[in-house]
């Protein structure tokens, strides 16, 4: 999943809100650095990965992606798949989406100078162009990829992503919603001894 859902999947814990944000960014012995409340939210990030990975649902999805994005369908995949949690998402949480960014970016904020510099960067690029806020939105998405397009080490088309959304809505919508509520259920496993219920 992208940034977005991996948030809505913390809970409320400040630090495994913060552990799950930067779980892509914490490589080898800078885990350990962490304190074990952050490292616990880093710990999620990856079961959430991996579930996701294995996923017969998301498999079929980056199938029907692979043809325009090659081995850059699972990336997309999972920024198509944040795209119908910030569109439905009242549906799925109390708080609405632009209050909820506003919330993670505040809470987020105090501890992300500990974090590293990768985290820093890209903590830093969300609150200066508010993008989550714009997932719900095709043109949203298509900024997105069209931007990490150009981090990309290899000729990756995303930068077609909106088109190839809007080709492909209704399927990709069917995949979310078979595969979201399973996904949630499986990070609730996860977090049954925490205090805070997620959403």
């Amino acid at each position: 999943m992208n940034t977005l859902a991996h948030l809505y999947l913390s809970g409320v814990d400040p630090d495994r809100l913060l552990g799950n944000f930067i779980g892509d960014s914490v490589r080898g012995a800078e885990l350990t650095t962490l304190p074990e409340s952050v490292q616990r939210g880093v710990l999620l990030h990856r079961q959430i990965d991996r579930y996701t990975d294995r996923h017969p649902v998301f498999r079929e999805l980056c199938a029907l992606l692979r043809p325009h994005f090659h081995r850059y369908a699972p990336v997309v995949g999972d920024v198509f798949l944040d795209h119908f949690l910030a569109r439905d998402w009242s549906s799925h949480h109390p708080q609405a989406l632009d209050d909820y960014v506003d919330w993670v970016h505040e809470t987020i904020g105090p501890g992300i100078t500990d974090c590293p510099e990768r985290s820093q960067r890209y903590f830093n690029y969300l609150v200066q162009t508010q993008t989550l806020k714009h997932y719900r939105t095709i043109d949203g998405i298509n900024h997105t990829l069209g931007q990490m397009a150009k981090r990309a080490r290899f000729n990756s088309r995303m930068d077609t992503g909106g088109a190839v959304l809007s080709a492909h809505y209704a399927a990709i919508e069917s995949t979310f919603q078979a595969f979201f509520p399973e996904l949630v259920a499986f990070a609730q496993s996860l977090a049954a001894n925490a205090s805070d219920p997620l959403g």
